[in-house]
């Protein structure tokens, strides 16, 4: 029988299986990482209790289904499918495929549709592999659309850095704990032409600074009369535990990540967003990490600059919108 109780922190390693599962069906390699998830739910904004629910299997037909079952150790049974609502209405939804057929994706997401819509979201989105066609017919059947095309790009080991010159008068240099605010004002900005966001300080914090493979030495600011006008960050691969989700598909375990580069628009097209990718991704290959990745998609107009870098495009994405 299935039960079904939100999410505890001790489930963290089941939910990365089956996002891992996932991955490889469609992509070949895991693309979310346990500090990934496990920094999305140490969002200040992120309620485990309510923004989370997994089902399990107990394995014992005489069981009632029981919306509260499970404790605090997460020893329900086995999880063959989780549900999550992100702060700025991602949904997030993974199925064991040995359960495909049970309707289990269908009543997920009519779980979280509600939810969202209770709550006042204006709308929620969930990006899908490109050649996922059933998962993108399954949502076009329920009123979603597709909005928009993504991109997971990388640089690896043997390709060339080519920096441009820096025009006169700017800088690129690390980032200290004293300039997050200043990071984050320009990211913020940068980013608010593609839509309002829903994210506060805090919830952008949690999810990018205040991990344990995030190291501000790492991250690059460019400058202009001492004025942070630009900035890259990267988030290093976290070392996989022993026999865990990440140990068995460390396919990522070489490659820094870039959630985030973004030039004040006063300042682009000057070379800047180039010259911050180039430096982190050579400061990347002499501490041992040898690949770069980073995700846009199509309203950012930004791949034909990312593909002159050198990057490539490996996996393409379609992310869904339902408006509420």
């Amino acid at each position: 029988m299935i039960t079904a109780r939100p999410l505890v922190a001790a489930d963290l390693d089941a939910v990365v299986g089956l996002l891992h599962a996932y991955d490889r069906r469609w992509f070949g390699e895991p693309v979310l990482s346990a500090a990934d998830v496990r920094s999305e739910w140490s969002s200040p904004a992120f309620r485990l209790a309510e923004d989370s629910e997994g089902w399990f299997d107990d394995g014992d037909e005489d069981v009632d289904a029981d919306a509260d079952g499970g404790d605090e150790h997460g020893d329900a049974g086995t999880l063959v499918a989780f549900g999550t609502l992100g702060t700025r209405g991602e949904v997030e939804v993974a199925v064991d495929e040995a359960w495909e057929d049970a309707g289990l994706q269908d009543a997920l997401l009519e779980r979280w549709e509600g939810e969202a819509r209770r709550r006042g979201f204006p709308a929620v989105h969930r990006e899908l592999p490109a050649d996922d066609r059933e998962g993108l017919d399954r949502l076009l059947r329920r009123g979603w659309v597709a909005e928009r095309t993504g991109w997971i790009l990388r640089l690896d080991a043997d390709d060339a850095l080519e920096p441009g010159p820096l025009p006169a008068g700017y800088a690129l240099r690390e980032v200290t704990e004293a300039d997050v605010p200043a990071v984050h004002a320009v990211v913020r900005d940068a980013f608010s032409q593609y839509g309002p966001s829903r994210r506060t300080y805090e919830d952008w914090r949690a999810g990018l600074v205040d991990r344990p493979d995030v190291d501000l030495r790492h991250w690059r600011l460019a400058t202009h009369a001492g004025e942070v006008v630009g900035a890259c960050l990267v988030v290093d691969p976290a070392a996989p535990a022993p026999g865990g989700p990440e140990a068995e598909g460390a396919e990522g375990a070489g490659e820094a990540w870039v959630p985030q580069v973004a030039v004040a628009d006063a300042h682009r097209r000057r070379g800047l967003a180039r010259a911050l990718l180039v430096s982190v991704a050579a400061a990347a290959r002499e501490r041992g990490v040898p690949r770069l990745g980073l995700y846009t998609h199509e309203g950012t107009g930004a791949l034909g600059l990312y593909e002159r870098i050198g990057l490539r495009v490996v996996h393409t994405l379609t992310t869904c919108t339902l408006e509420l």
